[in-house]
């Protein structure tokens, strides 16, 4: 049976690592885009470089989003299409 001391302490070191880790999850797209400011990628980092689940979260992004834009192509529209999208969008708006 663990002390009281035990306990609290382990239950507030869990409730940082999870805090540490939703805090990774959201910005896990923002750094997989590219687009984490350097502070946020530097807290990104050093959490991942202990964090087993958010380094394996990490890697399974990274690898979805590879895996997505290397099957996806860039197919043209006519502008008229375009345009009239636009146009239905702006009036539901």
């Amino acid at each position: 049976m663990e002390s009281k001391f035990t306990e609290a302490y382990q239950k507030t070191t869990d409730d940082c690592q999870e805090t540490d880790c939703d805090k990774v999850i959201e910005l896990l797209n923002t750094v997989i885009d590219g687009e984490a400011t350097a502070d946020e990628q530097l807290f990104f980092n050093s959490h991942i470089d202990n964090c087993v689940s958010c380094f394996e979260s990490h890697q399974k992004q990274q690898l979805l989003k590879s895996l997505v834009s290397g099957h996806l192509k860039r197919v043209l529209v006519p502008e008229a299409l375009v345009l009239s999208i636009k146009a239905k969008i702006q009036q539901t708006v």
